[in-house]
């Protein structure tokens, strides 16, 4: 996959493949969550994976939800979120964060453009439940 996205490029020795993907299995890898609260009130939640190999076999975290009830949005809440995954990231030697949402979602964008995101275009597929079933006969 690395040679097919990476031509030309000097790539990790096979056996660094190997120790990247016994490591993700010992560690079973897999969802995370971070859970915010004001008080004993709960008011946030994030949900992000851990995916390998990614670039440079340092692999990358997904965010698939960052959500904040909206009497407790503009107090910092998103943000406090992302900076902690930012750093479970750096302190696991991932090197990048994902995430995707919706245009419309403007105050997210703008959370994340402020934090340093960047966008890049792509094409985002996504396969509800019909279509997983006519995919899966």
């Amino acid at each position: 996959m690395d040679e097919f996205y990476r031509p030309g490029e000097v790539l990790p020795a096979p056996a660094a493949y190997a120790v990247m993907a016994e490591a993700t299995i010992r560690t079973q890898e897999g969802t995370r969550f971070v859970l915010c609260f004001t008080g004993d009130e709960p008011a946030g939640l994030g949900c992000f994976a851990v995916l390998r190999p990614g670039r440079d076999l340092k692999g990358l975290i997904f965010v698939k939800d960052l959500f904040v009830r909206a009497e407790r949005r503009g107090q910092g809440l998103g943000r406090s979120m992302m900076r902690f995954i930012a750093g479970f990231a750096l302190e696991q030697g991932i090197s990048r964060i994902d995430l995707a949402t919706d245009v419309a979602n403007e105050g997210a964008r703008k959370l994340y453009e402020e934090l340093g995101g960047v966008v890049r275009p792509a094409v985002y597929f996504s396969f509800p439940e019909n279509a997983l079933k006519e995919l899966a006969r």
